[in-house]
């Protein structure tokens, strides 16, 4: 197996420059810190925290009179003006290429330049650019992002040392349409460009490349996707433990490259196992690597141990607390005769005849991989709740400890968690630090982008004047909030009933099953308001049937108005006696004529059932009620002398 490692790779001028000043202050007397990680690259990181150089993230954590060490990336010039207020020893290892790219945005700023920072949002090398500007550039990452930019009259282009050279032209060229007069100062470091197109030429030559950098770091992320663009396998690891003999069998050429953050002595141990590699694979037999990962198949299954078959002269043995985490009470619960996992190395020699092995590990190991790919994807994950605490859920995902915010658990908060205990579900990763062993998920996030394609599909498809199935998920003095399919509509109070109700809790209950009919639909604001009352007749018209105009009935006086008084007909159904109806006389009162709860006799002057109000009259029932008597009464009488005129002319003054 040849190995070809790429002309540029490894440190850059900065990153050595940073390290080299950082490991001057080793052994100096007082507090030393780094302000942020002095690179992206966990294992010079831990070196020096080992040597007595913490890092902290915030000036406020360092005590007054110590020593701060700035990092590659920079920082802004607030930080320059705490440290001296704080009286600090400034240690400034900020690489000279973000300078220039610092000064630069700076400038434009006072030449009058609309700033524009071509990099990643999140890098905090952008920050610290985007901070010399007074906080008011504006960061373009991709095309869209250019395209999406306002107009400006000028505009002054500055870039992430790290950032991609034909990416930042694509960018630029967009940019070109969007002012009337464009400046660029392209501050992407040559060490980028070299190193990137040695590895993309290495790539197009080998069988597999192998990318040696910590997973935070971009300008490696960013050689790792050149490698898979090329066409090339392409492996991304921090240390060599990572490399795996199986993926590379039959393999010809492999390629080596590395992150500007990568140090010489990780490559080297990446080139040393890889020729390990390459001598148990000329040999064709499998030698053991102690703290490596391997594959084997299962051949033995114990209530407390496993037997794995790894290819070698002896059987690798995984003891129940190796096997998985929590640790299973069976081993028949996690692993079966047949079954090929992966296992980690835990001693190369033998004992009794069997290799010690661990499962956990290499799963934790594999596990880290998973959650940063799944997170830089956002794919989600499935995990398992094993305790409740205080802030939210402790889960375990890949094998690998997690917590679930109690935020982003449900769509709603959520006081009690503890039902949640022992489900498995599905969960995006948010956060993930292999460094820190910290990982951090969101269910939340999943059941919203659920409920937005369920709302995508059920707006597509609703209509007003739609009848639909629903569940009442919430009352508000103002109605109810129906669930009709993962979406909550609302029933105004008014149109909960046909009869006038105080709260929506005299029609429903939450969890009541109800049918409604869609009264309105707002898509923009993803609004629907529903109605209960109209999925259904209305009992008003039933009712009113039985009554007819001119009809003579009884009611009784229900509510009185300076206008006049409603009467009760039946129950749910009123009509207004208008004061003007209530006498023939003039009425200053409707007291003096009516009183609530008094039974009346009126006349049905109209029935608008469109508006459903119903007119009365007292005046015209006793009319009608007096004609009819004395109708009665003329009929029984003989030559009295007199004219009905005389006699009943005040009975027909009008003309009914």
């Amino acid at each position: 197996m040849k190995m070809i490692i790429a002309q540029y790779c490894g440190f850059c001028y900065g990153v050595k420059r940073a390290v080299a000043m950082a490991e001057e202050c080793i052994g100096k007397p007082g507090e030393i810190h780094t302000l942020g990680p002095i690179i992206h690259n966990p294992q010079i990181v831990k070196r020096l925290s080992d040597d007595g150089i913490s890092v902290v993230n915030d000036l406020s954590q360092i005590n007054d009179n110590s020593t701060v060490i700035i990092r590659s990336h920079g920082v802004g010039p607030e930080v320059y003006t705490q440290a001296h207020s704080k009286n600090l020893q400034i240690i400034d290892a900020t690489c000279p290429h973000v300078k220039k790219a610092q000064q630069a945005a700076h400038q434009f700023l006072k030449d009058g330049y609309r700033v524009v920072v071509i990099g990643e949002k999140h890098h905090p090398e952008v920050k610290s650019i985007v901070e010399w500007s007074d906080n008011t550039a504006l960061v373009v990452e991709t095309v869209a992002d250019a395209i999406s930019l306002s107009t400006y009259s000028r505009i002054g282009v500055v870039a992430q040392t790290t950032f991609s050279g034909d990416v930042f032209q694509e960018i630029v060229d967009c940019l070109q349409e969007k002012c009337d007069e464009l400046k660029v100062s392209r501050t992407i470091c040559t060490a980028t460009d070299l190193r990137q197109q040695a590895a993309l030429e290495l790539a197009s030559k080998v069988n597999v490349m192998i990318v040696v950098g910590g997973r935070n770091s971009a300008n490696t992320s960013r050689l790792m996707q050149l490698c898979s663009d090329a066409g090339s396998v392409a492996y991304h690891i921090e240390t060599a433990q990572e490399l795996m003999l199986e993926n590379f069998e039959g393999v010809q050429t492999v390629g080596i490259t590395a992150g500007a953050s990568t140090p010489d002595y990780l490559i080297e141990e990446v080139c040393k196992k890889m020729q390990e590699f390459d001598e148990m694979l000329d040999n064709g037999l499998k030698e053991l690597v102690q703290d490596s990962i391997i594959k084997g198949t299962v051949v033995g299954v114990r209530q407390g141990e496993v037997f794995v078959d790894i290819g070698y002269k002896a059987e690798g043995i995984i003891a129940l607390s190796e096997l998985a985490y929590p640790v299973p009470e069976n081993a028949t619960d996690v692993v079966s005769n047949g079954q090929i996992i992966d296992v980690y190395v835990l001693d190369a020699e033998t004992h009794d005849g069997v290799i010690k092995l661990s499962k956990v590990k290499a799963d934790q190991i594999v596990a880290w991989d998973k959650l940063e790919s799944a997170l830089r994807e956002e794919k989600a994950v499935a995990g398992k709740v094993v305790e409740a605490v205080k802030g939210g859920l402790k889960v375990i995902v890949l094998g690998v400890n997690g917590f679930i915010p109690a935020s982003m658990v449900e769509l709603g908060f959520t006081e009690d968690l503890t039902p949640f205990v022992n489900q498995t579900f599905m969960m995006m990763p948010i956060e993930v630090d292999p460094i820190k062993k910290r990982v951090v998920l969101s269910r939340k996030v999943l059941l919203e982008q659920e409920r937005q394609r369920r709302e995508e599909v059920l707006f597509a498809t609703l209509a007003v004047g739609q009848c639909l199935t629903g569940t009442v998920r919430r009352i508000v003095d103002f109605g109810a909030f129906v669930d009709i399919g993962g979406i909550d509509g609302l029933i105004h109070i008014s149109d909960l009933s046909w009869h006038r109700i105080k709260t929506p809790n005299e029609v429903v209950s939450v969890g009541d099953e109800v049918q409604v009919t869609v009264l309105k639909i707002d898509s923009a604001a993803k609004r629907i308001s529903l109605s209960l009352k109209k999925a259904g007749s209305d009992p008003w018209l039933d009712v009113v049937q039985q009554f007819s105009i001119n009809k003579i009935v009884t009611a009784k006086i229900s509510k009185i108005t300076t206008f006049g008084a409603f009467a009760e007909l039946v129950p749910g159904i009123e009509g207004l006696i208008h004061v003007s109806e209530m006498s023939e006389e003039r009425v200053n009162k409707v007291e003096d004529i009516v009183s609530l709860g008094e039974e009346v006799t009126v006349k049905i002057l109209d029935i608008n059932t469109e508006n459903k109000r119903i007119a009365l009259s007292i005046s015209k029932a006793k009319e009608d009620t007096d004609r009819a008597e004395y109708r009665d009464y003329l009929g029984t009488q003989e030559g009295t002398g007199l004219t009905l005129g005389d006699k009943f002319a005040h009975l027909f003054k009008r003309g009914d």
